[in-house]
């Protein structure tokens, strides 16, 4: 019995790229499959991978494909383009409601503000909520000649989200792993982001899928790790640092948010959540300790405006530890290089 196109298709789902263990169609993409006469002719799409490798998938393809009936197999890989970006600093807290998305956008506009060219990848496909923030919840992304998306640009910031693609903001995402590990990818590889010296990913909860995804397949090499002081926040974001140590990426530091709060009326100083439990972390750690950042009104009130901290009026001791976390964060970087 001769094959078939779909047992070919069947076939390339189940086999794994070498050295990376992980499933070709994770990475890369089937261009075409044709089959005439036992005659199998595939073109495949993959991230840039080393010829050794590119071999001996080759040679994988070929045997599984000739066991089950084909005669001869030619197979073509041509490599993704990779976006032009110098530095893509994941952050990360492992836990929810400490203000990440906040920290994210604050720390985007400042670098931007410096004069960087800086993008933003809303990672959190669940729970996107940096459209809202840049108060661009309502727009759509353009696509370019070359059918991929053009970020939405507003305050200096490139930015793309699954949030720009939903029908309506309360449209919930249910999604299981693979889709949504497909779905980063896209939003990373098929994007018109221009020459970027920074691509900060904002990262959902936790340590799952798509954590690993942006770890694993995006060229990552940084992280950083947002926590709160409180105990039970501080050990979730542990377990989000330690999985940044294990994917081989370097963390610039952490970040402890809403560190206390200065009563607008009396100035006294109240430690909501406790104290010190973002510096706590660090040192354990042995990673940098980047700053606190206090908690004040006017952060939430942007935020429901659509107004990064930066552009609020008015003297902001936010604004102030924003921007000198990202001084901090840059002199980092270039005394690494």
């Amino acid at each position: 019995m001769p094959i078939l196109q779909t047992q070919v298709v069947d076939v390339l789902k189940t086999i794994y790229v070498p050295k990376l263990k992980k499933l070709l169609l994770s990475v890369g993409s089937i261009d075409s499959v044709e089959v005439n006469e036992g005659k199998v002719n595939i073109a495949l799409r993959l991230p840039p991978l080393e010829e050794e490798v590119i071999a001996e998938l080759k040679e994988v393809i070929e045997k599984r494909l000739l066991q089950i009936g084909a005669e001869t197999v030619q197979c073509e890989i041509t490599f993704k383009e990779r976006p032009n970006i110098k530095y893509i600093i994941a952050i990360g807290s492992g836990k929810g409601g400490v203000g990440k998305s906040t920290v994210t956008t604050n720390l985007a506009v400042s670098l931007a503000q410096s004069g960087f060219r800086v993008g933003l990848l809303d990672a959190d496909v669940y729970g996107p909520n940096i459209p809202k923030m840049f108060g661009v919840e309502n727009e759509l992304p353009k696509v370019s000649e070359k059918k991929k998306m053009i970020p939405i640009e507003k305050y200096g910031v490139k930015l793309i989200s699954i949030g720009f693609l939903l029908e309506d903001s309360s449209t919930p995402v249910i999604w299981r792993g693979p889709l949504v590990s497909k779905a980063i990818e896209q939003l990373y590889e098929d994007v018109e982001w221009g020459e970027l010296d920074f691509l900060l990913v904002d990262l959902p909860p936790s340590t799952g899928d798509i954590a690993i995804t942006v770890a694993q397949t995006l060229p990552t090499h940084y992280g950083i790790i947002v926590t709160t002081p409180q105990d039970v926040s501080v050990l979730d974001a542990s377990k989000a640092l330690n999985m940044f140590k294990q994917m081989n990426i370097e963390v610039l530091g952490v970040i402890e948010n809403m560190a206390y709060f200065i009563c607008p009326h009396c100035g006294a100083k109240t430690e909501i959540f406790g104290a010190g439990g973002g510096e706590k972390l660090s040192f354990a750690s042995s990673v940098p300790f980047l700053g606190q950042i206090p908690l004040e009104v006017q952060v939430r009130e942007g935020g429901d405006a659509g107004v990064p901290t930066l552009f609020l009026e008015g003297n902001s001791e936010v604004r102030s530890a924003f921007e000198a976390i990202a001084k901090k964060m840059v002199k980092m970087l270039n005394e690494s290089v």
